[in-house]
């Protein structure tokens, strides 16, 4: 007898039975695993030394403030791997801006395990370690136009763009930024997806980022859980949103 998965409520994966896929050449220029802490992280500047200290040669560069406000981030000599700080919590992060080839997900995974403890106990008390409570995966892909499309109307690429209402509202397409929050399935958390242009002198790029994030249930295995989990909410998201061409175009291959 088969006992179907319980969902109380929310968004659940299309293909979630069968096996995802992998792109040759995916589109992703960022992938972030994170972890939200109960009690804030110490950013003074001494707790920030001697972090980098502890992570070793490999992160001797110098923690530069980033967008989000009071954040901090560390990037390694090969300008690949980031670590981002903020009062609640920390991520750590592959970047491909330079062409770098995505290394897999179990890589990443593995960075963010090798600093996981450090920042846990970054300036807590020795018998009282802070208490993970949420986790988040983001991947930011980044799209130039001549790729898998040329013009506005091309985006259809990608299946939440829906231009009839928009050009009945007026709304232009060019600088356009549209954001969907979904709840997963059985409260497990949320998945946001967003889908942008940005209008450029050179190369036009669209840019969509999907981030997903939930509370963590166990604090010996939840955050590990969790970021296996919303992983590949991500993954099969992304391949159930986008078109044949533009998954043939990314040389997509079965896992």
């Amino acid at each position: 007898m088969v006992t179907p998965t319980p969902v109380r409520s929310g968004f659940r994966v299309a293909g979630q039975d069968t096996p995802s896929t992998i792109y040759a050449h995916p589109p992703l220029v960022e992938s972030w695993l994170g972890v939200d802490f109960a009690t804030p992280v110490d950013l003074a500047s001494a707790g920030l030394q001697a972090l980098r200290e502890q992570l070793g040669p490999e992160w001797m560069g110098n923690w530069k403030p980033v967008e989000l406000g009071s954040a901090r981030q560390l990037t390694n000599v090969m300008g690949d791997r980031a670590l981002r700080l903020t009062p609640q919590g920390f991520a750590f992060g592959w970047l491909g801006y330079s062409g770098e080839r995505y290394p897999r997900y179990e890589s990443i995974r593995d960075g963010f395990v090798s600093v996981f403890s450090a920042v846990q106990s970054m300036g807590a008390k020795a018998d009282q370690p802070r208490v993970p409570h949420t986790w988040s995966v983001g991947y930011l892909n980044r799209i130039p136009q001549g790729t898998v499309w040329s013009t506005a109307d091309d985006w259809g690429f990608f299946g939440l763009w829906q231009p009839v209402p928009l050009q009945g509202l007026g709304i232009e397409p060019t600088g356009f930024r549209a954001e969907w929050e979904l709840p997963l399935e059985a409260e497990r958390g949320t998945l946001k997806i967003s889908f942008q242009h940005q209008p450029a002198d050179e190369t036009e790029n669209v840019w969509i980022n999907l981030t997903a994030r939930g509370p963590v249930e166990d604090a010996e295995t939840g955050v590990f859980d969790g970021l296996d989990y919303g992983r590949e909410v991500i993954v099969r998201s992304f391949n159930d949103l986008v078109s044949p061409d533009a998954k043939k175009y990314w040389g997509v291959q079965p896992r």
